[in-house]
């Protein structure tokens, strides 16, 4: 059986993204391992390298394009993500300085009622 790519032309931003990821981490992998076994010879450092390249880099991209499954999730997480009701920049704006200043009040509190908690227990001979 000849590889074909699995829905060739659907879910092609969501494969793309994850593509390169899985790129990305081949590449790194790899590059981590080279320096790993810098002492060792050189036949086996290639073999050694080339193998970290291809499980965390080849493999990851092999199953983005051809397997199934993971073909299937990718290209509905994708049409999901259009259906996604996005915010406008100033409702997250207006959201964020809620959440900053409830947090900021919220440790506020926190820090008066620990001040009061402790000098409590200092005057009873707790702490």
């Amino acid at each position: 059986m000849a590889l074909s790519v699995y829905k060739k032309g659907q879910g092609t931003a969501a494969r793309g993204i994850a593509g390169l990821v899985a790129l990305l981490l081949g590449v790194w992998a790899a590059h981590q391992m080279w320096f790993t076994v810098y002492g060792w010879h050189w036949p086996y450092r290639v073999f050694m390298t080339a193998l970290i390249a291809f499980i965390f880099g080849g493999l990851p991209l092999y199953l983005i394009l051809f397997h199934r499954q993971v073909a299937d999730l990718l290209i509905e997480t994708q049409q999901e993500m259009r259906k996604v009701a996005w915010s406008t920049r100033g409702e997250v704006i207006s959201s964020s300085i809620v959440v900053l200043v409830t947090v900021a009040l919220l440790a506020m509190f926190i820090f008066i009622t620990d001040r009061i908690l402790l000098a409590l227990a200092q005057l009873l001979g707790i702490y």
